[in-house]
């Protein structure tokens, strides 16, 4: 009976598929025949052994079952086909007996009918199992299409976190997480083997003790913690920066910052608050410290034309009274020489070899040797090479007298290149004379704490402010074809070296302070 069932086609209207389960045969028939006539599909079984059979060959959706018949009552179908499918509505049919209704209940039944069942009745039964069975359906096939994107997004999510981990550790530039206050959450192996310690002693320290403060930019945390407080649209910064290395070496490099957002607050329970953090890329060229000998070597030439044209002046004065004694001389014969008049000529000789020195020294190789420095005697030197390039600008240069000594622990050849560099830049801030006096240089020497403090100051125009953040960079210059880009990112360079800090102001009266730190010699 079964199998004449299952071969039969289904109905055009097709509102669902019952499984009748009735031993007697007129019962089954006159139900049979009420349900197919609602446009039910009815397959029909006489007991428990045939009912599981047609249950598993086909999309049973409804079962009607009669509680008592041989080999197995309608409640043993119940428990196996819950066992098979629980989500079957079953309807038991028996002779009116509230011990039967509340077993049937027990058991999840979908509903108790007592015979005689009426037509009416029974469609209107089935017709709720039915809809029951689509809407339980519905919400299966919704869980499941749920849990099949939840797979996919976990795999998803597991393959992006690892190729992010990849990413992170393997990023030729450093990465690094920062929180809202600028202490640092997590940092790539790259930037790990850049300071030289294990990322367990990075965790958790302040950001400003692995980064020198920029002269214009200051300070990364305070960058950092400012960067959090705006909006999420303008969390986005780039600059110069310089990490405090392994072996005591100061690197500089470029840094981006940028905020972002993650749901939920740190113990991730409360979604509806936002944690935000700081993502740093850092960018730090390997070979810059060969840049930085050529940028050096470089700035050394280009101060070598100013220099040729103060010495210049002096070697014409040194010449023409060398070449009256040496014509007086020519034109005496072979008298004997006066010894005075030997020792003028000697002394004018010395003078322009000393003059012929001072162009050449900045173009010789040097040999670092730091110790203590006096800053006084290196200034005043530059201020006697520089007199003549003074004047001729008209431009006073003086240093403020002072009775502190500062002595700081540096290499001779590197303050001397740094004032040089500071004080000619001051006098191209000025400009030429114009037959009137331009304005005035003053330079200043103290002791502030640990440091040695060299402060050079201009009365001229100042620095744009949104050209601040770039005199750093090498070739870059305000001077158009005049400058060479060089001075202060040299003077940058060497500082860093040094251990030692750089400040640039411009006041709001006018004018350009640079300040330069050295540290202290301490005997």
């Amino acid at each position: 009976m079964v199998s004449e069932q299952r071969g039969r086609s289904a109905r055009p209207q097709r509102d669902g598929v019952v499984l009748l389960v009735e031993d007697d045969d007129l019962v089954a028939h006159a139900l049979k025949r009420s349900l197919q006539r609602e446009g039910y599909e009815v397959f029909h079984a006489a007991n428990v052994d045939e009912a599981l059979p047609a249950f598993d060959a086909n999309p049973i959706d409804v079962v009607v079952t009669d509680l008592l018949m041989p080999g197995g009552t309608g409640l043993d179908l119940l428990k196996k086909i819950e066992h098979r499918d629980p989500q079957v509505p079953v309807i038991i049919t028996a002779d009116h007996s509230v011990q039967a209704a509340a077993e049937a209940v027990r058991e999840h039944a979908f509903d108790y009918l007592t015979k005689p069942v009426t037509r009416t009745r029974l469609s209107e039964t089935v017709a709720r199992a039915v809809a029951s069975r689509r809407q339980t359906q519905i919400q299966q096939h919704e869980q499941e299409r749920l849990r099949e994107e939840h797979r996919q997004l976990e795999i998803r999510h597991q393959r992006t976190a690892m190729l992010l981990s990849v990413l992170f550790n393997r990023a030729v530039e450093g990465i690094l997480v920062l929180d809202a206050e600028g202490r640092l959450v997590d940092a790539s192996d790259s930037f790990v083997a850049l300071v030289g310690k294990p990322l367990y002693e990075l965790l958790d320290i302040d950001i400003s003790d692995l980064f020198e403060p920029h002269p214009t930019e200051g300070n990364v945390q305070d960058r950092v913690v400012q960067l959090i407080q705006e909006p999420l649209s303008q969390g986005h910064w780039r600059g110069e920066v310089t990490v405090r290395a392994a072996r005591s070496r100061h690197l500089p490099a470029r840094m981006s910052l940028s905020v972002c957002e993650r749901p939920g607050g740190d113990d991730d329970e409360d979604d509806s608050t936002q944690t935000r953090y700081v993502i740093a890329l850092l960018y730090h060229e390997v070979a810059h410290e060969e840049l930085s000998h050529h940028l050096q070597a470089a700035d050394r030439l280009a101060t070598m034309g100013l220099l040729a044209g103060s010495a210049a002046h002096e070697i014409k004065n040194e010449l023409g009274p060398l070449v009256g004694y040496l014509s007086m001389i020519e034109q005496g014969g072979p008298a004997p020489v006066e010894s005075e008049t030997i020792r003028i000529m000697r002394d004018s000789v010395r003078r322009v070899r000393e003059h012929v020195e001072q162009i050449l020294a900045p173009l010789r190789p040097r040999v670092r040797t730091r110790g203590a420095v006096a800053l006084r005697d290196s200034i005043d030197n530059i201020l006697a090479l520089l007199k003549r390039a003074g004047q001729l600008r008209r431009i006073t240069m003086e240093r403020e007298e002072s009775d502190e000594i500062v002595v700081v622990h540096a290499d001779k050849d590197e303050v001397h290149q740094i004032a040089l560099n500071l004080i000619t830049n001051a006098i191209d801030a000025l400009g030429d004379g114009d037959g009137a006096e331009k304005g005035q240089i003053r330079i200043s020497l103290l002791n502030r704490g640990d440091f040695g403090v060299l402060k050079v100051a201009d009365t001229g125009c100042g620095i744009e402010e949104q050209l601040r953040a770039r005199v750093f960079e090498p070739f870059f210059t305000t001077k158009g074809s005049a400058g060479t880009g060089l001075g202060l990112p040299v003077v940058h360079d060497i500082v860093r070296q040094l251990r030692g800090k750089v400040t640039l102001e411009c006041p709001d009266g006018g004018g350009t302070i640079v300040s330069v730190s050295f540290p202290r010699y301490k005997p």
